[in-house]
Parts: C-alpha cells; sequence; structure tokens
C-alpha cells in the first residue's frame, strides 16, 4: 500500500506533551492581563506626556498604534522565541509548526489575526480545542502549529491529509497530521503497513 504523501509530512507527539484545555485557557487568561496591563500603562505615560508636554494634541492615535504594536512584539516575535509569553512560561508552554520547528513571523501573525478578523470566534475556538485529540484550537489547525509541552520531542513522523468537517453550520477543510493507530511507523515486525487516522 503506497501512502498519500503529496502534502508532506509531520510531526506528532505523546498525547500528554500537548497543551491541555486548562493550560490553554489559563495562558489565554495571562497574557490578556499582561497586554491590558501593559497598555493601560502605556495609555499613562502618553497621556501625561501629552499633558506636559502638548496639551492641545489628542494622543489616542499615539495610544492605539503603539499598543497595537506592543501587542504584535508580545504575541509574534516574543512568544515564538525561546524567551516565550508570561503566560507560556508560567504554564510551561512552547508553540512550534507541525513540522516540530518553531514558527515564522508569518505563520504567527496570521494565527494572531484570526483572532481579530476570523471567520472562527473564541467561543468556537474554545469548543474546537476542548475536542480535539492534539489540542489545536482551529487557530492552529489553519497555522500549523501545535502549543506543547516546553522541551516536548516528536515521536515520529507521519504524512499530512487534508480532513474535512461538516457541523455546526460549518464545513471547514485543514491539513493534518495522521497519527498512526499503531505505535511502529516501519510496518512493525511483520511487515504490514502502519494504519492512518484519517
Amino acid at each position: 500500500m503506497t501512502l498519500d504523501r503529496s502534502l508532506g509530512t509531520g510531526a506528532y507527539y505523546e498525547l500528554d506533551d500537548y497543551a491541555s484545555f486548562s493550560q490553554r485557557v489559563a495562558v489565554m487568561v495571562v497574557d490578556t492581563a499582561v497586554l491590558v496591563v501593559a497598555w493601560v500603562a502605556l495609555g499613562i505615560a502618553i497621556l501625561t506626556a501629552f499633558w506636559f508636554a502638548a496639551p492641545a494634541i489628542d494622543p489616542s492615535g499615539y495610544i492605539f498604534l503603539l499598543g497595537a504594536a506592543g501587542a504584535w512584539a508580545y504575541l509574534v516575535p516574543l512568544k515564538r522565541s525561546r524567551l516565550r509569553t508570561i503566560g507560556y512560561r508560567l504554564l510551561g508552554l512552547m508553540i512550534v509548526t507541525t513540522k516540530g520547528e518553531r514558527p515564522s513571523l508569518f505563520t504567527m501573525t496570521f494565527r494572531m489575526m484570526m483572532w481579530l478578523f476570523g471567520p472562527f470566534n473564541l467561543l468556537l475556538d474554545l469548543i474546537w480545542l476542548g475536542a480535539d485529540t492534539e489540542g489545536q484550537s482551529l487557530r492552529d489547525c489553519y497555522a500549523g502549529t501545535y502549543v506543547l509541552r516546553s522541551g516536548a520531542r516528536p515521536i515520529g513522523f507521519a504524512p499530512v491529509h487534508l480532513t474535512r468537517y461538516n457541523g455546526a453550520g460549518l464545513s471547514i477543510a485543514y491539513p493534518r497530521v495522521c497519527r498512526p493507530l499503531t505505535d511502529t511507523t516501519d510496518g512493525g515486525s511483520l511487515g504490514t503497513p502502519p494504519t492512518f487516522r484519517q
């Protein structure tokens, strides 16, 4: 039997290595709190500076632009780096691509933009996150990322197939690593090909 590898291969991990639902929610709460506190502190600093230097100018545009730039810096370059965000560090998590590599700035920006512009909302993302065997949110599925226990290593590589789901008024498809149903990927001692989840 020939396996379809037209979409390449991806890494899979021990099930315990994927971030749990509670860990993911805790990260969202911590990192949101950090961003809110930082944005408020930035706003106070800018308002104070403008109050003394240029009281006639409305600084709200500066607060928005600098706050958005700071949020991007926190959720994209910092989150993908070895330093990670405060939430990721406190919960002992890291983010990687489905190939087991560090995500690019483009991938992380795309993942973040799905929070702002959809097509998924927070509630749907959380429901999906709670049901997914690899602990992927819908954003992770489309960005091709995993959130894992820090230091986790792949236990194997498997073909990537296009997975389709229909439900709750949605019809979605995205590439997914098809984890083998058996522990061996070389066909085992009898030489029978491994079976892969679709």
